[in-house]
């Protein structure tokens, strides 16, 4: 079981610092949320369920749940909240392509 746990938290590591480069890289501030947002929380994951595996105790398993459960309600939400307000603030990055329906554009402030 230790070489499974290893591996599990081995990827999550992985995944985190791909989140952590695109953030860092990709070219607008939308992309760079996504990165930012969906990389690093499925790196937690991974990290936790290789940490519970390798711990095999029930409160650590708990706390392993709570954390998870934690970053799973905040990370989208955090990110959502820091893209909407990029939004509302009228910025725009080099190679933002967006649609011609603005749904955002009444809460924009002129």
């Amino acid at each position: 079981m230790n070489v499974l746990g290893n591996v599990f938290i081995l990827l999550g590591s992985v995944l985190t610092m791909v989140g952590g480069i695109g953030a860092v890289r990709f070219p607008d501030v939308y992309s760079r949320m996504h990165a930012a947002a969906k990389g690093p929380t499925l790196g937690l994951v991974l990290v936790a369920i290789g940490a519970a595996v390798d711990i095999h105790t029930s409160l650590a398993i708990c706390a392993l749940i709570l954390v998870v459960v934690l970053q799973l309600l905040s990370a989208p939400l955090g990110a959502h909240a820091i893209t909407r307000a990029t939004h509302r603030h009228g910025r725009r990055d080099r190679g933002v392509d967006l649609d011609d329906i603005d749904d955002l554009a009444r809460d924009r402030p002129d």
